[in-house]
């Protein structure tokens, strides 16, 4: 890959495309399983969709495609209408597919296997309601923006319980990385990013449903 728009997270089967500004692009994962090129959401914008399609006209990725969408924002799903061929397969949460209408909806723990293990699994979220992560190999987790917060009467904040969920879903998983889109330093150690979200936690106040920040 070198030479190639693509960084490079796993040797010969992790890459992804940088995160963009204007139009608001959201980090684009693509993992090279045994049949299906996977990818982890689609972006946003010309130059997105110009460097995905450029990495996928390549002989490194099967033809073959799956989706899986993170989470409705248009950051993460604008592409999708230039990659959802008849034979691509769509994975999302619910609320994604409001927006979407196409593919399969995600609502419980889901494993597939293509050379790589995949691991789909509904991300509880302050962010983004019905937010989806992947894990890979039980060595990556893609999670979207789902460890943000969201805008609450013009206040950033967190709820209380759902960052709780939060916590306890990441914390089960195996993975010992965690990739997080729009941050400069996308690839972070799961105990790092656990830290931080238990601090925020700490934050909260009795009988308050937000973590105002």
């Amino acid at each position: 890959m070198t030479g190639s728009s693509l960084t490079t997270i796993q040797q010969n089967c992790i890459y992804s495309i940088k995160a963009g500004e204007e139009p608001l692009s959201a980090d684009i994962g693509i993992i090279r399983g045994k049949k299906n090129t996977l990818l982890f959401d689609v972006g946003n914008g010309e130059k997105a969709r110009s460097l995905l399609q450029n990495a996928l006209s390549t002989d490194s990725f099967p033809s073959s495609i799956i989706i899986v969408l993170s989470h409705f924002h248009p950051d993460h799903i604008g592409n999708l209408s230039y990659f959802n061929a008849p034979e691509t397969t769509i994975f999302q949460g619910e609320n994604t597919y409001k927006y979407t209408n196409c593919g399969k909806i995600v609502t419980r723990d889901l494993y597939l296997e293509d050379g790589n293990r995949y691991h789909l699994f509904p991300l509880p979220s302050s962010h983004a309601k019905g937010s989806l992560g992947l894990e890979i190999n039980e060595e990556y987790a893609f999670l979207g923006d789902a460890t943000y917060a969201s805008r609450k009467n013009g206040i950033v904040v967190y709820n209380a319980q759902i960052l709780l969920e939060e916590i306890k879903t990441l914390n089960a998983l195996k993975a010992r990385y965690f990739l997080l889109s729009h941050q400069e330093q996308f690839v972070q150690e799961k105990q790092s990013v656990l830290e931080q979200l238990q601090e925020i936690y700490s934050h909260r106040k009795k009988d308050r449903p937000y973590i105002e920040l």
